[in-house]
């Protein structure tokens, strides 16, 4: 028997148990190279950012449970289980990335609006293409213009998972 044991991603702080560290954190998607040994864990909490980086990372968070709750709804009104999975998944790690920039922040969302989405699977998957791509150009020109170490480390890792929910957007539309 191959003993498990567990896994902190540096990146969401989850906790994943297994033999080895997965390819992906199965909770907020960064790469596995950010699945290190609980025992070398640090926990970053809030963390002291300029002015700037703080606005962004507002600015972030709105845009992290904005995709959650598409995502959610996605899920909700999707034509088989195959979208319905995509999207359950895609709305679970976008509430993941909202709660990492709420720990970075030190505060906690309000109840979140109810979104319009269209009306089939494919223009939801196009929406979510739209969604990713502001994402992704937002984050990389967070990372780029942050002081903060933990900063860009989360920014960088977070347009990386968007890249993702973008490439399987446009392969499931």
């Amino acid at each position: 028997m191959i003993p498990i044991k567990p896994w902190r991603c540096e990146i969401c702080g989850e906790t994943y148990l297994g033999a080895e560290a997965s390819d992906r954190c199965p909770f907020c998607g960064a790469e596995g190279s950010n699945l290190k040994s609980a025992a070398h864990y640090l926990d970053f909490g809030v963390v002291e950012m300029s002015e700037q980086s703080r606005k962004d990372c507002l600015h972030a968070l709105d845009l992290e449970n904005d995709n959650m709750v598409f995502y959610r709804k996605c899920a909700e009104a999707a034509e088989n289980q195959v979208s319905e999975s995509i999207f359950k998944r895609l709305g679970k790690q976008e509430a993941e990335h909202a709660e990492l920039l709420e720990d970075m922040l030190g505060i906690e969302t309000e109840e979140l609006p109810d979104p319009e989405i269209p009306d089939n699977d494919y223009d939801r998957f196009e929406q979510a293409n739209r969604h990713e791509k502001r994402a992704i150009n937002f984050y990389l020109e967070v990372a780029r213009r942050a002081p903060e170490p933990r900063v860009q480390q989360v920014f960088r890792a977070l347009a990386d998972i968007e890249t993702e929910h973008l490439n399987m957007a446009n392969i499931f539309k």
